[in-house]
């Protein structure tokens, strides 16, 4: 009788010790994304995207058609609120730094982002960012050609291969 309830004593202790460690991990991965200013970050990356997505249909739409701007910019905001919500995002970038960091790691971040150097490099970082998303779009402006050129080259030599197999029916 004594083993069991040593066993269930020292489970229970295991227990309570682990959801304790969980308790503190997601309580320092909430400080490493309030430190990083997480929240932040993510509400300029979403304004990029409405201004990407403002521009795409400026480009699109005829001047003219300003009622059909007014509905579709609308659309486009419906979508990036009920899509891109702090809340949700929030909650899976928790998941992921609990998974992937450990405690003392998160610790440590938390620690740096709040130091002179760590503020200094998340107050610039949306600058870096939103400069290296302008690289990247630049890139993928001259590689498009290319991969638009190569997928026509593949339809037309599906399409080559099937008519050849309908030809070759008995």
């Amino acid at each position: 009788m004594k083993k069991i309830l040593t066993v269930l004593l020292l489970s229970f202790l295991s227990v309570t010790a682990l959801a304790s460690e969980q308790a503190d991990k997601t309580a320092a991965a909430k400080e490493v994304l309030e430190a990083s200013n997480a929240k932040a970050i993510f509400s300029e990356a979403r304004r990029q995207i409405e201004g990407m997505t403002d521009q795409a249909l400026t480009q699109t739409i005829p001047a003219d058609n300003k009622a059909m701007m007014e509905r579709y910019t609308s659309r486009v905001q419906t979508i990036l609120e009920e899509g891109l919500d702090w809340g949700a995002m929030e909650e899976q970038m928790l998941a992921i730094y609990q998974r992937t960091f450990s405690l003392q790691e998160l610790r440590d971040m938390a620690e740096f982002y709040q130091s002179d150097s760590g503020r200094a490099i998340m107050k610039k970082m949306p600058q870096v960012m939103a400069e290296s998303v302008q690289i990247s779009q630049r890139q993928m402006q001259h590689v498009m050609p290319s991969l638009q050129q190569m997928f026509s080259d593949m339809e037309a030599e599906l399409a080559q291969a099937d008519a050849q197999k309908g030809t070759q029916k008995p």
